[in-house]
């Protein structure tokens, strides 16, 4: 499994934010991990999906019904809840959904820690720039990042989050739902009251540039090719790969690290 590369930097650790929005609910996940951990999210991952019509590097949570796959959901983020952290939005107050998100995310970031981690956000050089300015009217800095288009798609840990705020979003629609889902997603404006204001009001105040990690950014449309982007700590975007990719080096990697069975199915892809 290989690290982050930006050039002059290498990032073992990352932090993978994604969001879901159903009505007036938006769940905002940040999952903290060592690129050591990967493995497990995606054994527990294909473990769970069995019997459901859902493979990752293929599928993202909206892809299932999710009223004929709560025990899916259930399953994963029970599985990993070490991982998870998650907060809520309950919506009528007239906030931006992107700006809300992009709050969301810097709060947990913010509470999570970013240390030594590459923050992973969904999407492209606007949601970074949004991220980016939030955190900074929290913290005054920004903390490495890279975005990743439809990154659920390449990496386990993006697709985590995105099972989890969905299936959050499906079951909150009341606050006192908030504390009692796993994880608890307390309320941003409630609970992070506090760092709603500076974060918000710098993303619609700032205009100071924003920069992304120089991480290899690759545009892969097969699985096999989303499998060597997440092993080899590639980003979506770009240009298309060109080339179909083997993934004997990550079956082998799965093997040696003692996934046995996870190591069969990336076989069969």
């Amino acid at each position: 499994m290989r690290p982050f590369r930006t050039g002059e930097a290498a990032y073992e650790r990352s932090i993978a934010i994604d969001a879901s929005t159903i009505g007036d609910i938006t769940i905002t996940v940040a999952v903290s991990v060592d690129r050591t951990d990967e493995l497990a999210i995606l054994d527990s991952i294909y473990a769970a999906a069995e019997g459901y019509p859902f493979f990752p590097f293929r599928d993202k949570s909206h892809d299932l019904a999710y009223e004929d796959s709560v025990g899916f959901f259930e399953t994963v983020v029970q599985d990993n809840s070490q991982y998870l952290n998650a907060t809520a939005h309950l919506g009528r107050d007239g906030s931006d959904p992107e700006r809300i998100e992009a709050v969301q995310s810097a709060v947990l970031a913010e509470q999570v820690g970013v240390g030594d981690s590459l923050v992973i956000l969904d999407g492209n050089e606007d949601k970074a720039e949004r991220f980016g300015r939030a955190i900074t009217g929290i913290s005054g800095r920004c903390p490495p990042m890279a975005t990743c288009i439809q990154s659920e798609l390449y990496y386990p840990t993006s697709l985590l989050a995105d099972l989890c705020a969905s299936h959050l979003a499906y079951q909150i629609d009341h606050p006192r739902h908030c504390s009692e889902v796993t994880p608890p997603a307390p309320v941003t404006k409630e609970e992070f009251n506090h760092l709603w204001g500076p974060a918000y009001n710098e993303i619609v105040n700032s205009s100071s540039p924003v920069y992304t990690e120089p991480i290899e950014q690759r545009r892969a449309e097969t699985v096999p090719t989303r499998m060597s982007c997440w092993f080899e700590g590639v980003m979506g975007g770009g240009e298309p790969v060109q080339f179909e990719t083997s993934v004997r080096a990550i079956v082998q990697y799965a093997r040696r690290e003692g996934y046995e069975e996870l190591a069969t199915r990336l076989s069969e892809v």
